[in-house]
């Protein structure tokens, strides 16, 4: 059940005791491929920092979901080659841990599979030369050096998916593993009803705060606009698009981008509520006017560890990652008007471009093999992002409260929009948010004017 009033106190020591890292080479070779999560260690005012759950990945039982035998090709007269295009980030070239865990990964799965033999290519991370831009290339003038599985970002998943460029997934993974994801990861993987993409690691934005400056978590509006403190966000847009810190507080009202058509629509009424509330916080002092200069939740992160801020937001990566420097520091949901919980899932996911049912057989075998919940575990304890099943969550235990919270922001964390009229309705709200916030014009006047354009 979620608790979105969960307010487990923290104060955090350096990530330790990922006994993953220390399996002897006799133990590397059942190593499989893996992908993304954190392990740390955490403490409470009253205990010193004990060291959290840790998981040693091996290799998978051998079930439905992950059977560790050759595959019958009979007119094959060798290993079969499956292709898959990636990112740095998830290959042997990652930093530190990841980059070890991969290469481990591709030598084992490699053993568990002789018929199979895989070549990694990576791509640009987004832009010309990344994934998406080469399978919309090469689906029209080079089909065939077109890859068997692919590593992207969730927010393509939709355009990939309409092009034809990646297949639906029901059918080819098991429902064991389809009915064991997150509810945050199944709606980030699914496109007009259909599962094209796995998420293996994905990464929100919550609240955090000084208990030195606030006593209790802030949960609603009210709660925002009566601290004696500053609530910090990012409100100068990314790309030019507005922050998900203003669709998380839009959407949490039920507030819509389409209407029932799907053609791009905006609930005026909602839009001017959430504004209204910036104008209020502006007007009272707890959200400063510099909130304007901030594109993304790590950009205040340096002021919020100096104690300049009382309140702000944070993604699950960093606070994964470098919380261990903070002291009097407690997490919770990011306030809404009525303190309901809901976020934004950002990841990657694993898709398959496979024509050939055998060669798709074959790609959904090696995302079963990465996604075996000690593989997922152990990627995501190397990268410090957010695993995406419940059998991972399982695994790590709830000694640190930290994982339970993430587990409760899964389930509530919706996708990014990803329909091709967004980016419109995106630099139309960012509009909005400049102008309130700058007093170049009212809540009320912004609202009318973004939906008379997106709605003329």
């Amino acid at each position: 059940m979620i608790n979105h009033r969960y307010d487990p106190r923290i104060l955090i020591a350096p990530a330790l005791g990922i006994v993953w890292l220390l399996i002897g080479a006799s133990c590397a070779p059942q190593f499989p491929l893996p992908l993304p999560l954190g392990a740390t260690a955490v403490s409470t005012p009253s205990t010193s920092a004990t060291q959290a759950a840790s998981v040693t990945p091996s290799r998978p039982p051998a079930t439905a979901e992950s059977q560790p035998d050759t595959i019958s090709t009979p007119e094959a007269t060798g290993p079969i080659r499956l292709s898959v295009w990636t990112v740095e980030a998830v290959s042997a070239q990652a930093d530190e841990e990841a980059g070890e865990v991969f290469g481990r990964g591709l030598q084992a799965f490699q053993e568990a599979y002789p018929d199979i033999e895989l070549a990694v290519v990576t791509k640009n991370e987004s832009g010309k030369g990344s994934v998406p831009d080469y399978l919309r290339t090469a689906s029209q003038v080079a089909p065939d050096i077109l890859p068997d599985v692919v590593v992207v970002n969730t927010t393509d998943l939709a355009s990939l998916a309409r092009a034809g460029l990646i297949v639906p997934l029901d059918g080819l993974i098991s429902s064991s593993l389809a009915k064991d994801l997150l509810p945050g990861a199944e709606r980030a993987g699914r496109v007009d009803g259909q599962l094209v993409g796995i998420p293996f690691e994905m990464e929100v934005q919550h609240l955090i705060y000084n208990t030195n400056k606030l006593s209790s978590a802030p949960l609603d509006w009210s709660d925002v606009i009566s601290a004696n403190t500053t609530y910090v966000f990012p409100a100068k847009g990314k790309n030019g698009l507005v922050n998900d810190a203003f669709l998380i507080q839009y959407l949490a009202l039920e507030g819509r981008l389409q209407d029932d058509e799907g053609r791009p629509f905006l609930d005026e009424q909602v839009l001017q509520t959430v504004l209204q509330f910036y104008r209020q916080g502006l007007d009272e002092g707890v959200i400063p006017e510099d909130v304007l200069a901030i594109g993304d939740p790590d950009d205040v992160w340096p002021s919020y560890v100096a104690a300049e801020v009382g309140m702000s937001h944070v993604t699950s990566h960093r606070f994964l990652q470098d919380r261990n420097l903070l002291r009097t520091t407690l997490f919770t949901t990011i306030p809404t008007r009525d303190g309901t919980p809901l976020t934004i899932g950002r990841g990657r996911a694993l898709a398959i471009v496979a024509r050939d049912p055998s060669r798709q057989v074959m790609a959904s075998r090696l995302i079963e093999w990465l996604m075996a919940p000690e593989n997922n575990a152990a990627w995501n304890q190397a990268t410090a992002q957010i695993p995406t099943r419940y059998a991972v969550f399982e695994l790590i235990g709830e000694d640190d409260p930290y994982w339970p919270f993430l587990e409760d922001q899964l389930e509530v964390a919706v996708g990014s929009p990803a329909f091709p009229e967004y980016d419109q309705i995106g630099r139309v709200l960012q509009q909005a948010v400049v102008e309130v916030l700058s007093g170049e014009s009212t809540p009320e006047e912004a609202a009318r004017a973004a939906v008379e354009v997106v709605v003329p």
